[in-house]
């Protein structure tokens, strides 16, 4: 079943892009409790000043080193099928999701747009410098990495980082684990918690919160059949109307949080259940004492 934040998101999405002369009423009637709403007119529009950027901010990647890793679940929904190896060239992924700090830095420098105001419910609770940034669209996540000299990780990158190479269903096994990774099950966070402190919600690979705290936008236009073939170095189909997110969230329940499940939504969509992180092939040079391996 699709987290729930997102179906609600999906259902709505669709009926405004589709035209519904209803749509706001609906929205009305439904008021799911769990997605913020933007409110209009309250927050500045991207900004479109020319001045100069300051230098980016450190980064701490890891190296995933090339080869193959278990992509898909044959147990899985249709999206997830079939389960086959697939073959990638090394990259380095962003250890932790993009923190609030880093990105209102990136704000301050370039006069982006903020990822969230005072107007969104719990400001406050989803606002301080360690947690990760949300309440970013597909674009403001692009830029932001391309201000790093980076970009978003393709689903493939995001899931191989995830899941190691043997296809793990969670970062600590194949079993899910009760407060194990921060999600809308039982566990002591609320809200998005500071990177790294679920110490279980570490890949193979040293990455941390890919099964939980927020969903991640991936580079890859979505494509329901897209594990139908097992090419290398996917990078999705060139054109789409929906983007891939993947990984669980802070708000997501029940027990379908396995690092498998594909999710999408339209690229200028924001939540306060959604992040990312940052990703660059290995041959584009890291940040001066960046690359880390584990």
């Amino acid at each position: 079943m699709l987290n729930k934040r997102l179906k609600w998101a999906f259902f709505i999405t669709t009926l405004v892009l589709s035209a519904f002369p209803v749509a706001g009423i609906i929205l009305d009637f439904l008021k799911p409790s769990n997605i913020q709403v933007e409110q209009p007119g309250r927050e500045a529009s991207p900004a479109t000043s020319s001045a100069t950027p300051a230098v980016p901010p450190k980064e701490d990647m890891v190296l995933v080193p090339a080869g193959e890793f278990l992509r898909g679940y044959d147990g899985g929904g249709f999206d997830e099928k079939p389960q086959s190896r697939i073959m990638l060239d090394a990259y380095r992924i962003d250890r932790h999701e993009v923190t609030y700090g880093v990105y209102i830095a990136f704000v301050e420098a370039t006069g982006h747009r903020k990822p969230i105001s005072r107007y969104v419910k719990n400001f406050d609770k989803l606002s301080a410098p360690t947690q990760p940034a949300v309440y970013a669209s597909w674009e403001d996540a692009d830029e932001y990495c391309r201000y790093r000299g980076a970009r978003l990780p393709t689903e493939a990158e995001w899931e191989k980082a995830a899941r190691g190479p043997h296809g793990l269903l969670w970062p600590w096994g194949n079993q899910d684990k009760p407060a194990a990774a921060n999600t809308g099950n039982p566990d002591p966070f609320e809200f998005p918690s500071p990177g790294a402190s679920f110490s279980q919600d570490q890949s193979p690979y040293g990455v941390y919160d890919l099964a939980g705290n927020v969903m991640e936008w991936a580079s890859d236009w979505y494509q329901e059949d897209a594990y139908a073939t097992s090419s290398a170095n996917p990078k999705g189909p060139s054109s789409g109307s929906y983007k891939v997110i993947r990984g669980a969230s802070w708000g997501t329940t029940g027990t379908e949080t396995r690092l498998t499940i594909r999710l999408k939504m339209v690229p200028d969509f924001r939540d306060t259940t959604i992040g990312f992180r940052c990703a660059k092939s290995a041959q584009e040079r890291p940040s001066a004492g960046a690359e880390k391996t584990s």
